[in-house]
């Protein structure tokens, strides 16, 4: 893979992770607070979403599938980079209470680790 098309690949995960934390601010609250059946069900979502944009994604550069675990790492760095802030002041930036970092949390990296599980198939 090339210095461009990592580049690439980094600059769509980036941009997924910000509209990701940008529908979390103003539809978090119905995503996290509203139980445990709601948060399984979005979680679910999140990790078909995230999976089906690294295929996308590799269709459109068209990436071979032996690189998917490596476009897979690339494509998640930013946003697990930018979660770090995103937590550590949580209720500043997302609008939510603070007890519900822990469900972020969760869902974050149930969607991580079924990009990666994923992408471990794919190749």
């Amino acid at each position: 893979m090339t210095r461009r098309e990592t580049l690439i690949f980094a600059l769509v995960g980036f941009l997924v992770w910000l509209q990701g934390a940008v529908m979390f601010r103003f539809g978090g609250a119905f995503l996290f607070e509203s139980g445990p059946l709601v948060l399984g069900i979005a979680s679910l979502v999140i990790a078909a979403a995230v999976c089906l944009l690294l295929k996308a994604t590799m269709d459109w550069r068209k990436a071979p599938a032996a690189q998917s675990v490596r476009v897979a790492v690339v494509m998640a760095l930013p946003g697990l980079f930018g979660n770090v802030g995103y937590i550590l002041f949580f209720p500043e930036v997302s609008g939510l209470r603070p007890e519900t970092v822990g469900p972020y949390a969760a869902a974050v990296v149930f969607g991580n680790a079924a990009l990666l599980a994923y992408a471990l198939t794919r190749r």
